[in-house]
């Protein structure tokens, strides 16, 4: 299910890094290729995600 959540953030940041559009000046290339590694972070962090387990003590 994780992987399920992972894979449109690995793919809007794949293409958010991929892009470039002239029309957008600098200031908008570097909010895009910032909001890119975002997702690939977004993307890592979902993956990467460890369960607590719960540690039942019983009497």
């Amino acid at each position: 299910m994780r992987y399920f959540l992972a894979i449109p953030f690995i793919f809007l940041g794949a293409i958010l890094l991929s892009l470039t559009i002239n029309d957008l000046g600098n200031m908008g290339h570097v909010i895009m290729k910032t909001i890119g590694v975002g997702c690939f972070f977004i993307a890592h962090f979902i993956v990467r995600r460890k369960r607590k387990k719960e540690i039942k003590h019983s009497n």
